[in-house]
């Protein structure tokens, strides 16, 4: 089984602004990504958790190629 090398550390949504950033570790090397996007205001329609897991999946989509050179780094 594959272990996980990425953690959310903060998810942070500013509502007024509609601004969302999330931060995530990688366990292995221990760097830290930011990142920040703006959210449409539908997206800002539905419950608190929802909002929250869909952030997280856009946030972590987003660095997937990041995360794929953080992996081949050795040990």
């Amino acid at each position: 089984m594959r272990q996980l090398l990425w953690q959310v550390d903060t998810v942070i949504v500013d509502l007024e602004d509609r601004d969302a950033r999330v931060s995530l570790i990688h366990k292995k090397s221990l760097s830290e990504v930011t990142v920040r996007f703006r959210l449409t205001p539908k997206q800002l329609e539905d419950d608190a958790l929802s909002l929250r897991r869909r952030i997280e999946f856009l946030a972590t989509d987003l660095i997937l190629d990041l995360g794929s050179f953080l992996d081949s780094v050795p040990d």
